[in-house]
């Protein structure tokens, strides 16, 4: 078993060398102009579901920024957006990104390598906004990250992330019958993959499983309330194979893929609500 004091420079390391072939193979997925939660074509996306809501003149960080293309598409909406990111090579990517994209006004988009879990830099209560669009809320100690999303939020603000349904979890990622279980839903081990790259380097990655019951007792103990879950359900009209292998139409159409929480800080601490 990996160790767990491991995992985060584990996944730097593999997402500095992933950057470039990730950015090129999904980039209709992560450029398109509706704002994808997750990695399905043909569900909702952003424009419709307004899961940020109104961002203009909003302070928003984003956990998990990849190459930077949901805080550019938030920038041009007036959000003054912060990315964070495991990866060095996806952080020059953004910049660079942003750059080309026209936003280069300071206050608009800014980026900065580090982990999810560690939000320090940021004094308490600093943002409008805390997301992670399917990233670095699944590679990290959910408790840890969300006791320090509660603290940079603003009362009031949003907390609101997408990843894995944890059923999709259970399910093979590939081979012909991607509907077999192949994992129990209550094992938390961590799941690791290993890459092979030209040079003969071995990576290894690290994401972690969580049921619904540990996601919500993390948003929980972290002072915020759950104030919705979504589960993305594909429309066959507005269909097209996804740039990831593991979400076959035939799969999708049975079992939510993508799980999108969002959550809020209250005004007063959960101890005097309840």
């Amino acid at each position: 078993m990996t160790e767990l004091n491991q995992y985060a420079e584990l996944n730097r390391d593999d997402w500095n060398r992933e950057t470039a072939r990730y950015q090129e193979r999904h980039r209709d997925n992560l450029i398109g102009g509706n704002g994808l939660w997750g990695p399905v074509f043909g569900v909702p996306g952003e424009r419709e579901l307004q899961i940020l809501g109104e961002v203009a003149g909003k302070d928003v960080l984003e956990l998990g920024c990849g190459g930077g293309q949901w805080a550019v598409r938030l920038a041009r909406q007036g959000a003054r957006v912060i990315g964070q990111d495991i990866s060095d090579n996806q952080i020059q990517y953004a910049r660079r990104f942003a750059a080309m994209s026209g936003i280069t006004s300071p206050g608009q988009a800014e980026f900065c390598q580090g982990n999810a879990e560690d939000l320090s830099e940021w004094p308490n209560e600093t943002f409008d906004i805390v997301f992670s669009n399917f990233g670095a809320v699944g590679f990290v100690d959910i408790e840890r990250c969300f006791a320090e999303v509660g603290r940079v939020l603003k009362k009031g603000g949003l907390f609101a992330y997408s990843w894995l349904s944890p059923f999709f979890d259970c399910l093979a990622d590939d081979g012909d019958n991607q509907l077999e279980v192949v994992r129990s839903y209550f094992d938390r081990s961590p799941m690791t993959a290993e890459s092979v790259w030209p040079d003969g380097r071995h990576t290894l990655y690290v994401q972690f499983h969580h049921t619904f019951g540990d996601w919500q007792r993390a948003i929980s103990k972290a002072g915020m309330l759950l104030t919705d879950i979504i589960e993305l359900e594909p429309q066959r009209e507005r269909w097209r194979e996804s740039t990831w292998n593991n979400v076959p139409w035939y799969k999708v159409a049975l079992m939510p893929s993508t799980t999108i929480w969002r959550a809020r800080k209250p005004r007063l601490p959960l101890s005097e609500i309840f």
